[in-house]
């Protein structure tokens, strides 16, 4: 399994980016103060918008459990990473726009420089992976 993956640090970063993006997964999901908490929006639309996406998030989770584990002859995990790698990068240029207001945030406050650092964790270990592979 870690050879198949390219080696032990490209399995680890596999891994993390399982776990990562299964919390985000199941918080989006199951957490219903999940949006207002970490993104700053308060209303109840905020709490059933993050839903779809965390059973997208969910799915592409067990895509990356399926390679990983070589299941249903899924070997190559690298759409799937390449597709983490675009949304982060969007999702931090975004947020990047948002805090140093290029675009206005959606309830006028200043935006929290966490949500443009979280997206910087994943798309670092995947940059990580890139190198070492």
């Amino acid at each position: 399994m870690i050879e198949s993956a390219g080696g032990m640090i490209p399995f680890i970063c596999h891994v993390f980016l399982i776990f990562f993006g299964g919390f985000f997964a199941l918080n989006f999901v199951f957490n219903q103060n999940f949006a207002k908490n970490s993104f700053g929006y308060d209303s109840i639309e905020a709490v059933y918008m993050g839903r779809p996406f965390g059973f997208l998030m969910s799915g592409v989770i067990l895509m990356l459990i399926a390679t990983l584990f070589q299941i249903g002859g899924f070997s190559s995990a690298n759409e799937l990473i390449s597709v983490i790698f675009i949304f982060t990068v969007l999702g931090a240029l975004y947020n990047l726009a948002l805090y140093l207001k290029i675009w206005p945030t959606h309830n006028g406050n200043p935006h929290d420089i966490k949500n443009v650092i979280r997206p910087l964790i994943p798309m670092t270990v995947i940059v990580i992976r890139f190198f070492t592979l």
